[in-house]
């Protein structure tokens, strides 16, 4: 009866990695539209929270996701886009609505 109970839970538990994957990957081709190529940064610093490929997207969104210096990557998209004063609040919803998700 427990290895019955055991594997019914690995079942769901295999479809809710799958929703969190499924969310990973549109998260990052969301933010690869939105900032790909925009984060402007210089040539000294080595930057590995960018949304340039997918690769660098899944890393990124994943690292929101754990909560792993997000507000860093939330700033840099903000700045992408001309800074608080401008159009760049806009984008944070992106970064709110990952990081709640």
């Amino acid at each position: 009866n427990l290895v019955a109970s055991l594997l019914n839970s690995m079942k769901s538990i295999a479809s809710l990695l799958l929703l969190l994957f499924l969310f990973i990957i549109i998260f990052s081709l969301l933010g690869m539209q939105v900032f790909g190529g925009k984060f402007n940064f210089d040539e000294t610093q080595t930057k590995r929270s960018t949304f340039d490929n997918f690769p660098q997207a899944l890393l990124t969104v994943f690292q929101i996701l754990t909560g792993e210096d997000w507000n860093a990557v939330m700033y840099d998209g903000i700045m992408a886009y001309g800074g608080p004063s401008s159009s760049g609040m806009i984008v944070c919803i992106y970064f709110i609505i990952l990081f709640i998700c």
